[in-house]
């Protein structure tokens, strides 16, 4: 898919968990709050009056906007993988479509005891070297091979703590998530004492064990941390940028729409060549007046090409000032797809968004930008793409 080459920013992630009985699931999301408040004070001077000057400051944090616990007691954790991880994957799936959530970016938080173990002290081993050193006493503590062990770690206190899976293993919880046409990108398993809520805006929810873990693997996912076992997958999905994606599309669209501009003006030059021509020609028919008719006719030919010269030289779309304008400015998490002009001299503009809210800030933008625009855009659809992942809109700004 595009979005695996152009990196865009993690807004929203959906972290699981099941502990055999139930499927505890939380929807952490990328909000704007307002921060500390800070004061500036100025002194009048000649009165001795302090004036003060309170500036909201919006900050973003991330918040547990959603979480459910539902039974699910079709599986048992010693079942075959494969099979637990297919109907998991479908069940968690199921749930994400009904609760209205993005599947873009999932985490999920392992049993501990679908995953290899181990908590030593590290503190002699060079932080160079850590990454080899739990990957060796992972491979150690599962006889794994070295080069078939994904690992990560995290420290707690004097104390690291350690994890890994077979690789193969990771491909089966990656497959499974994928034939959903579902992103994993966090595999995990919780430690006890891990502080799974911290720097997250619960929002007065009630937060049992099993609802701490889903949460857990979701912070992991939206601060790009430890323990990951799929780090690297994380790394490589964060690691675009929408607004270079937008950037390219604009250059390509103002590629395109220049070269038809060129075609036209090369068609308007052609055809006025072509009038000078003629208008000489006729000059010489003029002399002969057997040829009247003819002249008649030719004047009549050379009358219509005027006009739809004066036409085509009156309804010119400002294409180039249009294209040049939106190159200006960007909002993170749209793209356009296609502009074109109306019958009504409009411009139409379809494109995606990756959530309403970024939709609604690219609207705003466009609002506040009234001294190129001298209407307010209209809204003309609005709907899901991609499966959900994306919103696909089409809006029209009166251009006369």
């Amino acid at each position: 898919m595009i979005r695996n080459f152009f990196k865009h920013r993690i807004t929203g992630v959906v972290g699981n968990y099941f502990d055999g009985e139930r499927i505890y699931s939380a929807e952490l999301r990328l909000q704007k709050t307002l921060g500390d408040v800070s004061q500036i004070v100025e002194n009048d001077e000649i009165i001795d009056v302090d004036y003060v000057f309170e500036v909201d400051k919006p900050v973003e944090r991330w918040m547990l906007v959603d979480a459910s616990e539902t039974p699910f007691e079709m599986i048992e954790i010693g079942e075959e993988l494969q099979i637990r991880a297919e109907e998991l994957a479908e069940k968690i799936s199921m749930l994400c479509r009904t609760r209205g959530r993005s599947t873009s970016v999932m985490a999920l938080c392992l049993n501990q005891g679908d995953v290899v173990i181990d908590v030593d002290d590290l503190s002699n081993v060079p932080a160079a070297e850590l990454t080899n050193a739990v990957r060796y006493h992972v491979a150690a503590a599962g006889n794994f091979a070295v080069d078939n062990v994904l690992s990560d770690c995290v420290e707690l206190g004097e104390r690291v703590w350690m994890e890994g899976i077979s690789a193969s293993d990771a491909r089966i919880w990656s497959d499974a998530w994928k034939k959903n046409s579902m992103q994993l990108a966090v595999l995990t398993a919780i430690p006890d004492n891990f502080n799974a809520i911290d720097d997250i805006e619960i929002n007065n929810i009630e937060i049992t064990s099993g609802l701490r873990n889903a949460i857990g693997a979701a912070r992991i996912a939206a601060f790009q941390s430890s323990p990951n076992l799929l780090s690297d997958e994380l790394k490589r999905l964060s690691g675009w940028d929408f607004r270079k994606f937008a950037a390219a599309v604009a250059a390509l669209t103002l590629l395109g729409l220049s070269s038809f501009f060129a075609v036209d003006h090369w068609q308007y030059n052609q055809t006025a060549e072509a009038l000078a021509i003629e208008n000489e020609q006729l000059a010489y028919l003029e002399q002969d007046q057997r040829l009247k008719n003819a002249i008649e006719r030719e004047l009549g030919a050379i009358d219509r090409r005027r006009q739809l010269i004066a036409e085509l030289s009156k309804e010119v779309f400002p294409w180039r000032s249009v294209l040049i304008h939106f190159g200006t400015f960007h909002v993170d998490g749209v793209w356009l797809n296609q502009i074109t002009s109306t019958d009504d001299k409009s411009i139409e503009l379809r494109g995606e968004a990756v959530d309403y809210e970024a939709m609604s800030e690219f609207i705003e933008t466009l609002e506040e930008d009234d001294d190129f625009f001298k209407h307010e855009p209209e809204i003309r659809s609005a709907q899901s793409a991609r499966g959900g992942e994306t919103i696909e809109f089409v809006v029209r700004i009166p251009m006369s």
